[in-house]
């Protein structure tokens, strides 16, 4: 049985139209300019308005049925494709403060028990903040412990519509405060990493900013992540460098998952919630940002690295960059979830994959200079 709480939730997103003023999908916001200026100010709170009955129900049925398909999708895949040897998690465990969620812990293959601390990453995975679980990033995370020689934590968080911001966050930061204090992990409190994948790389940057985790994140590496939810997917869609590119694969979902993720009212410029917002204090000092060429959240997150810079009037926003602390990379030619991405071209995949280990390996070099020191 659904909890009382649960459907009141679903009745707040469906019924009630609060007298916040209309906002049309179609329309365009004067706050547009805030994405070229990526100014983090503390700017004006930017409420969220309500949507007519009609979009609201045809994003509630649609957001039900791309669970329902996902789910349905990755319980094939993993029996048309299961595990690859070693993939496996060496450990999993619950938290007391969220015993509903796995966290899934994987050592470095060559670690022997007693042996030394090992500096810590947490991975936060993807999924538009309404799907997957944390089992969906293992091959990564077992493959980054034995590349790093770090020990890599994979977090889950509870989902939308169900669980709208900020529970993914404060699910997120929970068991990252829980899993520091577990003395039955050989972790090396001075050094400590975060990232994530989409809106695991928006989590990822949004509890790094919670005391007491903002004094001990020294760096993060995010993929593809959502950072500013000010802008409608509208105009995300329309300031997209490559409109004649490929169909981005969230130009439809965009829509479902800010409905079901930011609720009537909440300040969309709430720096947990869109991290480009956030001040540069706040933040971890390491920062390394990875985008999607054809991907509609690339921008924003291009113009926040930058900013975070001192970049901004760089000639070639594009290009990858490396100054101080900070570090971006466009992956050239590919779309948002490549690094998940199989496709069915093996010369495409073949491609993605080289890409992907190309990227991977220019975190790793770049976190020696940080955490891995």
């Amino acid at each position: 049985m659904v909890p009382i709480a649960r459907l009141n939730l679903i009745r707040q997103h469906l019924l009630l139209h609060p007298s916040l003023p209309f906002f049309s999908p179609s329309a365009t916001s004067s706050s547009a300019t805030i994405m070229a200026t990526g100014t983090a100010d503390y700017p004006e709170p930017l409420p969220k308005v309500g949507m007519p009955f009609l979009h609201r129900l045809n994003c509630f049925l649609r957001l039900w049925l791309l669970k329902l398909l996902a789910n349905t999708y990755f319980f094939i895949l993993r029996l048309v494709f299961p595990p690859s040897p070693g993939s496996q998690p060496t450990l999993v465990k619950r938290y007391a403060c969220r015993a509903m969620l796995e966290t899934r812990i994987f050592y470095p293959r060559d670690y022997r028990a007693g042996e030394k601390l090992l500096p810590v990453y947490f991975n936060v995975h993807g999924g538009g903040f309404a799907l997957c679980d944390a089992s969906v990033d293992d091959e990564f995370c077992s493959s980054w412990a034995s590349r790093t020689g770090m020990l890599v934590i994979s977090l889950d968080y509870r989902k939308v519509p169900l669980h709208p911001f900020p529970t993914a966050t404060y699910d997120v930061a929970a068991q990252v405060e829980a899993i520091l204090d577990d003395e039955s992990l050989p972790i090396d409190r001075a050094r400590v990493a975060i990232g994530g994948f989409s809106a695991g790389g928006n989590l990822a940057l949004s509890v790094a900013q919670l005391p007491p985790l903002k004094e001990l994140v020294q760096a993060a590496v995010v993929y593809y992540p959502i950072v500013d939810f000010g802008h409608p997917p509208n105009e995300k869609l329309a300031s997209r460098p490559y409109t004649s590119g490929p169909k981005d694969n969230l130009e439809e979902a965009s829509w479902w998952l800010d409905w079901g993720y930011v609720r009537v009212g909440q300040n969309r410029r709430d720096p947990l919630l869109s991290p480009e917002y956030a001040r540069q204090e706040d933040l971890p000092p390491w920062i390394y940002m990875i985008g999607a060429q054809w991907d509609m959240l690339r921008l924003e997150s291009q113009v926040m690295i930058h900013r975070l810079a001192g970049l901004e009037d760089k000639e070639d926003q594009e290009a990858p960059f490396e100054k101080g602390t900070y570090k971006w990379t466009l992956a050239t030619g590919q779309s948002h979830g490549f690094t998940h991405s199989r496709g069915r071209n093996p010369a495409k995949r073949a491609k993605r994959q080289q890409m992907c280990e190309e990227i991977y390996g220019e975190a790793h070099a770049w976190l020696k200079k940080s955490v891995l020191r």
